[in-house]
């Protein structure tokens, strides 16, 4: 074999290897920020076990899981705190009813649970603010990018619904960009700073359901266009929201 061949399988190898990728993680405002929604949490469950009562706990279950879910929806690189959001919604969601019955004492149990895993979220945060402080991350992810990745996310569908030409293939696709505008308005709403992107949120959930309500391609194209520059707003403005 000659030298020419070799040096060219050899460039060849070289360039089939993946480059190292840069280490990602979140940024410690991310971080803080998730402390902050767990000791909410901690707080609230326990305020509401100590005196149990059942319409309240059903009201503050629906709350915590409100505020586990946006948290879980982050998709946080700290493993074991996006684990406890998970965890701690599915136990104070109620509505699940192929868990346990809601009767005040499995009301409770959910709480205590629930509770548990505010807790878990919470020291594991704190472990991972302090790997940052000990091996920065080359590549941080802020609570904006995830607010700039749902807008893409609605701007991909939007589009491919509107591509398709397809009442079925649009309904698809705009149904999953509402629920990415109704995970951005979760997730808004408990960030300072961020009205115009909520609103922006607000309004594309109803510019969605007026798609799929309209009953010709002329008003979906006009709807699809109103929802697709509330993405716009939502990525251009997502660096406002703290």
């Amino acid at each position: 074999m000659n030298h020419g061949l070799l040096i060219a399988i050899a460039v060849l190898m070289l360039s089939s290897i993946p480059s190292m990728k840069a280490q990602e993680g979140d940024s410690p405002e991310t971080l803080k920020w998730v402390s902050g929604i767990a000791t909410l949490l901690e707080e609230r469950l326990t305020n509401t076990l100590k005196i149990p009562n059942q319409a309240n706990l059903l009201i503050k279950l629906i709350e915590s899981s409100n505020d586990f879910e946006v948290v879980a929806l982050t998709g946080l690189y700290c493993h074991e705190a996006r684990s406890a959001a998970e965890l701690g919604r599915q136990y104070c969601n109620w509505l699940n009813s192929y868990t346990r019955d809601k009767d005040l004492n499995s009301l409770v149990l959910r709480a205590q649970e629930a509770r548990q895993q505010a807790v878990r979220m919470q020291g594991a945060v704190v472990g991972c603010l302090q790997d940052t402080t000990k091996k920065p991350v080359e590549r941080s992810f802020s609570l904006a990018d995830v607010i700039r990745s749902n807008a893409e996310t609605i701007e991909h569908d939007l589009a491919d619904g509107l591509a398709s030409q397809n009442f079925h293939i649009l309904s698809q696709k705009v149904e999953n960009a509402e629920r990415v505008f109704h995970d951005t308005e979760l997730l808004t709403s408990r960030l300072n700073n961020c009205e115009p992107v909520l609103n922006a949120a607000q309004e594309g959930i109803k510019a969605c359901m007026a798609i799929l309500a309209a009953p010709n391609w002329s008003l979906v194209t006009t709807h699809l266009h109103q929802a697709a520059s509330l993405a716009a707003t939502i990525k251009d403005r997502a660096e406002e929201c703290r």
